[in-house]
């Protein structure tokens, strides 16, 4: 196989695995603006039925950013100085991601994943490269890795979905304990004993650090980051004021289960009216560069033909063009419009 259908090859791999993760991407920051939206509506309709809660949660919020924040900000504004260092921050930052990749997919034992998947990958792309080119093996290696990576964060956003359905049980679990005459840390403590996993694993981090001392908005908070549930820093930040300033937090919390709940089922609507058009765009998509590259894998000699002739090679670039083009126009019409 000649060089130019090696690199073609390669082209088409990386693309493929590219639009899996734009395509991945795409749909957790969908969600995400979805359910923020969700959230800003009904927080802003329940600033206007109780303005005098809404201002006392904004001053204690506001008392309690510094303290939680000021960290995590004079690490981000302090700049490396030299290339030594960039580069070691620049890796550390690196593996703090993979990690927390890891941990939000639930991934027990990373190393041995990494090891299996990765001695697995490297077989192939050997076996590949010697059959084809060696080009072709190493883009069959950033292939891999690539669908490595798409296949954690769909893991990690299914997980995100298990979790976000346990917390309105948890909160119910609450409001009962607190309805019956136990304090919200007492409360929060029961009902963490029956609560199912993957959620269990979240609020386990929390409890440790409630028991060093931590305070319960922040170690609620500190986990949300970790795990990006922005729902847990809201809960925390209910209960730190229930905890400092007293009220009816069973009230807040129930009202909080119903607005999960309503959530939730306003997610699932959005993605049972769009799954259609979604795997339709995936079909058409993906179909041509699997077709293509299958020929070209099976019959190289059918390629290397059309790439040696000065039209082939042009056709070869329209056709690319095409299929950027049509993958944007699938894009467009899959996404949710603003």
């Amino acid at each position: 196989m000649s060089s130019a259908v090696a690199i073609a090859l390669i082209a088409a791999l990386i693309c493929t695995a590219l639009a899996l993760l734009l395509w991945q991407r795409a749909e957790d920051t969908r969600n995400r603006t979805m359910t923020d939206r969700f959230v800003g509506r009904r927080v802003t309709a329940a600033h206007g039925s109780a303005p005098a809660e809404s201002a006392t949660r904004g001053d204690a919020a506001h008392v309690q950013r510094p303290r939680v924040d000021a960290p995590s900000t004079m690490l981000s504004r302090s700049p490396p100085h030299g290339v030594r260092e960039y580069l070691r921050n620049r890796r550390d930052r690196m593996m703090h991601a993979s990690s927390n990749l890891m941990r939000r997919a639930g991934i027990a034992n990373p190393r041995a994943l990494l090891l299996s998947v990765g001695t697995l990958i490297l077989a192939v792309a050997m076996a590949i490269g010697a059959r084809t080119h060696w080009l072709v093996g190493v883009g069959f290696i950033v292939f891999g890795a690539l669908c490595l990576y798409a296949a954690l964060s769909w893991r990690a956003q299914k997980r995100y979905q298990r979790i976000t359905r346990q917390l309105p049980v948890f909160l119910d679990g609450i409001v009962r304990l607190i309805i019956i005459g136990n304090s919200v840390p007492a409360a929060f403590q029961a009902a963490l004993a029956t609560t199912d996993a993957p959620l269990r694993e979240c609020l386990d981090r929390v409890s440790r650090m409630l028991r060093s001392g931590v305070e319960i908005d922040a170690a609620l908070k500190h986990v949300s980051q970790m795990y990006r549930i922005s729902e847990l820093e809201l809960i925390g930040s209910v209960l730190r004021i229930s905890v400092r300033y007293g009220g009816r937090s069973d009230v807040m919390l129930d009202r909080m289960a119903g607005l999960m709940r309503d959530m939730e089922q306003a997610e699932r609507e959005l993605i049972a009216l769009t799954t259609e058009t979604r795997l339709s765009s995936w079909v058409l998509g993906l179909l041509p560069v699997l077709v293509g590259g299958f020929v070209t894998i099976s019959n190289p000699r059918y390629f290397a033909a059309m790439w040696a002739d000065p039209l082939g090679q042009r056709l070869v670039f329209v056709a690319a063009g095409l299929q950027a083009l049509g993958v944007f126009l699938l894009y467009s019409l899959a996404r949710l419009k603003d």
